[in-house]
């Protein structure tokens, strides 16, 4: 992110030119004398060099602007102020790589569910998941619910079918039952 002191001085859209000459470009310069003394008061101290320090010590060796120093932002701010910084800084960064988004990769089913599963341990799991995952595995569960659900409804409705095939057997063998031993009574038709 660029800031109005890292603004390229041929910028057609800068309304003050004098002001790139006369403000800015002493201002870029006070920066990058104030991050290179401190840089180097730290490195001769053998103290930790980070964005913090180098503001701390930017204040302690600030005479002309009467203590006020620079700030984290304004090193950041300025390319040479923080490419000098970088190039001296004490953090490095870890030799291992960051963790990679997990599910990078979208099965056509989601892993089956345990019902004793940790919670907690899956939250986190899916807290640590880019968005683009947790899409893909939002999808992936639904469009699961959708297929079961619609085999559940087909197995109900078999059940129903053959449960309806089973009473209508039964009643067909318990007409002839009921015949034979004269259980069915019928009753005679009124003829009047």
């Amino acid at each position: 992110m660029s800031s109005r002191f890292n603004q390229d001085p041929n910028d057609p859209h800068d309304p003050h030119p004098w002001l790139e000459e006369k403000v800015y470009a002493k201002l870029r310069q006070r920066t990058v004398d104030l991050v290179r003394q401190s840089v180097d008061a730290l490195c001769k101290g053998d103290q930790r060099i980070s964005l913090t320090t180098v503001a701390a010590k930017s204040k302690e060796l600030d005479i002309e602007g009467n203590g006020k120093g620079i700030s984290e932002s304004a090193i950041l701010d300025n390319q040479e102020a923080r490419a000098y910084y970088e190039q001296h800084r004490s953090w490095r960064g870890s030799a291992r790589k960051r963790a990679k988004p997990l599910a990078s990769s979208s099965p056509a089913q989601p892993p089956a569910v345990k019902s004793g599963r940790d919670e907690q341990r899956v939250r986190q799991r899916y807290l640590r998941m880019n968005k683009e995952a947790l899409v893909e595995r939002l999808l992936a569960v639904e469009r699961t619910h959708a297929e079961q659900q619609e085999r559940w409804l087909a197995q109900q409705d078999e059940v129903l079918t053959w449960r309806l095939r089973a009473e209508a057997a039964e009643e067909c063998l318990r007409l002839p039952h009921q015949q034979e031993h004269g259980l069915l009574k019928y009753s005679e038709p009124d003829r009047s």
